[in-house]
């Protein structure tokens, strides 16, 4: 099953065109754009798809090139920035700073950075909306932009995934991506929490226990009988400590239980590799007891039911 796709070239564009083909290929991929005309040896092309999740992938290759500003309408999301080949400064939070090979940047989208990419380039660059990272572990109004180091093991891991993925745009599909989908906002959360960028709640101790907390859910959630005492007995805490992390953090226990449950059962409807598994069996699959409560739940959350989205998400594959 194709995903959603696009690409723009100035390749055989006549010099004046090139400004307007290099404007919509920016746009395409959310990324702003200078006013000021590009010089007449520039030459550049972007290659983009859309995973069935609205994660957003583009590999841009250009002569040199600053790319500066913001671009503003857009869902909520966070990007990141992973630079294939060539030569980058960054200029984020009032400092300069030289991109080495394997660093990534990230930001909210929407915020204002400057990358000065010095020499021919590639960089892959990806948009993920925020619905798909634990909800009050990543609050884009409180992060900045900034630089994941590639000296740290979890940066290392996930710079491989993506270069291997701008590597392979072009050839992969729908079933290719879902694996890619689950584990980049696991390990996007996990990179930012280990570079001090997420502080949710306030204090940093708090942050990356709460943190270990949703990681320990979240890898049980196939578990019928996970329970809040399962994750105290865990933990070695008390049930009054976890609730409270969790209230400040603006949601509950149980809801976020539910809402990454649902999450993963939405991800494997719109999943090709698991068409083969019925709605039941998907329900079940992630800790669901009740199809019919489940059914219920999934449409306050996602306003369609279940069956409705896994056929809107097979319809669109198939343009």
């Amino acid at each position: 099953m194709s995903l959603k796709s696009w690409h723009f070239s100035t390749q055989a564009i006549s010099t004046e065109e090139r400004p307007q083909v290099w404007r919509d290929a920016m746009n395409a991929a959310c990324l702003p754009h200078d006013a000021a005309p590009i010089n007449e040896g520039f030459e550049g092309d972007v290659v983009g798809i859309v995973s069935p999740t609205g994660i957003e992938f583009s590999r841009v290759r250009a002569t040199p090139l600053t790319i500066s500003g913001s671009f503003r309408n857009q869902q909520a999301a966070l990007w990141l920035a992973l630079l294939l080949e060539g030569r980058s400064m960054f200029l984020g939070s009032n400092e300069r700073v030289p991109v080495a090979r394997g660093d990534m940047l990230y930001g909210p989208c929407g915020r204002e950075s400057t990358l000065e990419l010095r020499a021919d380039f590639r960089l892959l660059y990806v948009r993920v909306p925020t619905t798909l990272l634990h909800p009050g572990l990543v609050d884009p109004r409180r992060l900045t932009c900034g630089v994941l180091p590639g000296d740290s093991s979890l940066t290392r891991v996930l710079a491989a995934m993506l270069r291997a993925v701008g590597d392979e745009l072009e050839d992969l599909d729908a079933e290719d991506i879902h694996p890619i989908e689950v584990a980049l906002s696991e390990f996007l959360v996990a990179s930012l929490a280990n570079h001090h960028a997420v502080h949710t709640l306030g204090d940093r101790k708090r942050s990356e226990h709460f943190l270990r907390i949703c990681q320990s859910i979240d890898q049980q959630l196939g578990d019928v009988e996970l329970s809040l005492n399962t994750i105290t007995e865990q933990q070695r805490v008390s049930s009054r400590y976890v609730q409270k992390l969790f209230e400040d953090a603006g949601m509950s226990f149980t809801g976020y239980v539910r809402d990454r449950r649902l999450e993963r059962c939405r991800q494997e409807l719109m999943s090709p590799a698991h068409r083969g598994l019925s709605v039941s069996e998907i329900c079940f699959r992630w800790g669901f007891n009740d199809a019919a409560h489940f059914s219920r739940s999934f449409r306050a959350k996602f306003d369609m039911t279940p069956r409705s989205c896994r056929k809107e998400s097979a319809v669109s594959g198939d343009v």
